[in-house]
């Protein structure tokens, strides 16, 4: 039997990453920047600011691989420590030119 990445239907079997976030629905997402992008537009359309709007989780199954916090930016799960680096910048990425 001939093992690949896509079931029968074409769809890759794994688990999908879902962005969580206390009082919203989980989301579904590909990538980084859908889970940024996905948060950016809840965090706009709810009119909070920073102190309010909580920051959301990454998850693989039962799993936080990472956080989201209220700019956008993709940490490792955790508190942030003096030195780290974002998984994702959403801002650098939004810089670049087509």
């Amino acid at each position: 039997m001939r093992r690949t990445l896509y079931g029968p239907a074409g769809h890759r079997n794994r688990t999908p990453l879902l962005l969580r976030q206390q009082g919203y629905s989980p989301i579904p997402v590909r990538d980084w920047a859908e889970a940024s992008r996905c948060y950016c537009q809840r965090r706009d359309r709810s009119g909070l600011g920073a102190r309010d709007f909580v920051e959301a989780e990454l998850t693989i199954g039962d799993t936080v691989i990472a956080r989201i916090s209220y700019n956008g930016r993709i940490w490792l799960a955790g508190d942030w420590q003096p030195g780290d680096t974002p998984l994702y910048d959403n801002a650098a990425s939004n810089l670049r030119l087509p």
